[in-house]
């Protein structure tokens, strides 16, 4: 009969932890907001992931901007989650005097510019869109003859300037694939070019340049085009875009439907829009409207649906590859990536 009790009891004590320690996850925090706050701050500070901000955003549709947010406006911390509380009506009241109307004066962006992001590799190159580039050379032959070739493999190279090449210079190899369209007008954008690994300059005999593969991504043939070499970054300093950009996603590295955190994608817009390595990008997609509100309502402009952001890690003169740091929906080819520039 003791022993039956002590079980009883044992099991009482064990609830008694459990329903403590839920108790304790479940424990509401209200936070007020403050004069310059972001929800990239507030993402950080009580989440713990400057990242997270995206999901508080898509939660949220009447925040048209991640970063319009109001001081004396309520944040809801629990279990892990920020959840933002309606404006109350004040914030609304707030002005901008020069302006000579009643306008909503945001809280100044802070975009970190001193902020290092630490980009995690997938041990292959990003690879680029080919627009107006042109090749540095040409790899021509192997000293085996063997059709695919791979890394320490010693092959003689074409190169276009022979004057501009010296030993130990380093060569980026790459494959055509496919050609790459605008998803808007389908105007060919220009053709995706394949990183296969690179190669260094190891003698130069005449005309004919020597050269050893270093690192492979993936089989290298014959016919391969060399273009400059960029390392693969691991850290990005994120900074704040200087104009307005709006572009798409024109294409992504994995061959697959939807993409999502850490993958690659390539946007139409480039170092001549005055894209740089850093800058930071909000995805989002124009919400379907239902036939139900259509014939209530008529036509309306709804805001966009926010899938995510990216951050650009490098830009040819047309293009750019960037890296999704967060996604709270599928990503698609065709989605918008607009620059942040507040």
């Amino acid at each position: 009969m003791t022993r039956i009790h002590f079980r009883w009891l044992s099991l009482l004590v064990l609830l008694l932890i459990l329903s403590g320690t839920s108790l304790a996850t479940a424990e509401e925090k209200i936070y007020t907001i403050k004069e310059g706050d972001t929800l990239w701050d507030l993402s950080e500070r009580f989440i713990g992931d400057p990242y997270y901000w995206p999901n508080v955003w898509a939660k949220n549709p009447d925040i048209t901007n991640p970063h319009l947010i109001y001081p004396g406006q309520k944040v809801r911390i629990l279990d892990g989650r920020l959840v933002i509380i309606p404006a109350y009506p004040e914030a609304e009241k707030q002005t901008d005097k020069t302006a000579g109307g009643d306008q909503v004066t945001p809280p100044t962006f802070k975009s970190k510019e001193e902020k290092i992001i630490k980009i995690t590799s997938a041990g292959s190159g990003d690879g680029f869109i080919l627009t107006d580039e042109e090749p540095l050379g040409i790899l021509v032959d192997s000293v085996d003859n063997r059709i695919l070739l791979t890394k320490d493999d010693v092959v003689f190279l074409k190169m276009q300037e022979l004057a501009n090449v010296t030993v130990g210079d380093t060569y980026g190899v790459f494959q055509r694939g496919d050609k790459i369209r605008n998803p808007v007008n389908n105007k060919i954008i220009g053709t995706m070019m394949k990183n296969l690994g690179f190669l260094q300059v190891t003698k130069i005999k005449g005309e004919t340049v020597i050269a050893k593969i270093d690192t492979v991504f993936s089989e290298i043939t014959r016919g391969a085009e060399l273009f400059e070499y960029i390392p693969q970054r691991k850290e990005i300093t994120l900074q704040r875009g200087t104009t307005k950009l709006d572009g798409y996603i024109v294409a992504t590295q994995e061959r697959k439907g939807a993409q999502a955190t850490n993958d690659i994608i390539f946007v139409n817009l480039g170092s001549d829009d005055g894209l740089v390595s850093g800058n930071l990008f909000y995805i989002s997609r124009p919400r379907g409207e239902s036939s139900e509100l259509i014939r209530e309502a008529g036509k309306v402009q709804l805001p966009d649906i926010i899938l995510g952001a990216a951050i650009t890690i490098e830009t040819k003169t047309k293009t750019a590859s960037a890296i999704i740091i967060k996604a709270v929906d599928s990503i698609l080819i065709g989605d918008k990536a607009s620059l942040v520039t507040h």
